[in-house]
């Protein structure tokens, strides 16, 4: 069965870097950093989580209504 993308928000604490949306099927905490894979597993995005205020999964639409 394959992994739904879901889309994540990623917000920096210097507010000078904006908001990066990721699409990616899982978030995972390895160590110093917030790794963001596909359904295959392969690195979507990486993040060093020192400078990231914080992030969050955006609901899919039609889950939401």
């Amino acid at each position: 069965m394959k992994m739904a993308s879901k889309t994540y928000l990623v917000r920096f604490k210097n507010p000078a870097i904006s908001t990066q949306p990721v699409v990616a099927s899982r978030a995972e905490i390895q160590g110093d950093h917030i790794v963001m894979l596909d359904a295959e597993g392969r690195l979507v995005a990486l993040f060093w989580m020192s400078i990231v205020e914080s992030w969050s999964e955006i609901p899919r639409l039609a889950e939401a209504c």
